[in-house]
């Protein structure tokens, strides 16, 4: 997000008078994770148009059972997943920012796994199983 903001604010601004006003969301914010559980829904709904997830638009009777976040920022990725809440799973990868033995004490995520493919593994056989 932000080499593609400096880039489109570097162009704006060289076409217009007025700098450009905007407002950014990041990570930990929950509107990210909100937002990206939408587009999940509005996915999912142009691949099945038969199945019952609603457009963002609307308040559906129909949420994900699980979404993941796998990061490695106990303080970005992980207090994001947890402030958004259900239906978020957190996992904390020790492949870059963290690195403890333990779960962050601060930020603790739902699982802490060493790769981001131990990551996926326990995914696959969690949602396989169901």
């Amino acid at each position: 997000m932000g080499a593609f903001r400096i880039a489109l604010e570097s162009v704006f601004n060289r076409i217009h008078t007025n700098s450009l006003q905007y407002t950014s969301f990041g990570k930990p914010n929950p509107f990210v994770f909100k937002n990206a559980e939408n587009v999940l829904k509005r996915l999912v709904s142009s691949l099945h148009p038969n199945h019952n997830v609603v457009d963002s638009a609307n308040s559906g009777s129909h949420d994900f059972q699980r979404l993941y976040m796998i990061g490695d920022n106990p303080s970005v990725d992980i207090r994001g997943a947890r402030q958004a809440g259900h239906p978020w799973f957190s996992i904390l990868t020790r492949t870059g920012v963290f690195k403890g033995k333990d779960n962050h004490p601060e930020f603790p995520a739902d699982l802490v796994v060493d790769t981001v493919e131990e990551a996926v593994d326990y995914i696959l056989k969690k949602e396989l199983a169901c």
